[in-house]
């Protein structure tokens, strides 16, 4: 499964990452939601986990522009 982690912790980002790669899953990080959100305009992933309140573009902000785009 291809998952797409949008999280600003650092922590937390990478305890998600390092446990989600370790159960065998492709993992990438964006750390803002302007960066995800680019990264979301060419890239499809099975997963997000997504992170509401985000530094650049919120979370919400980042799922209604999925929802505009036709994203699943």
């Amino acid at each position: 499964m291809r998952i797409l982690v949008i999280e600003d912790d650092e922590d937390l980002a990478d305890a998600l990452v390092r446990r989600l790669r370790r159960i065998g899953h492709a993992v990438d990080w964006q750390h803002d939601g302007l960066a995800a959100n680019g990264v979301l305009e060419y890239q499809r992933f099975d997963l997000v986990v997504l992170d509401v309140g985000l530094p650049r573009l919120s979370g919400l902000d980042v799922l209604a522009r999925m929802r505009e785009r036709g994203d699943k």
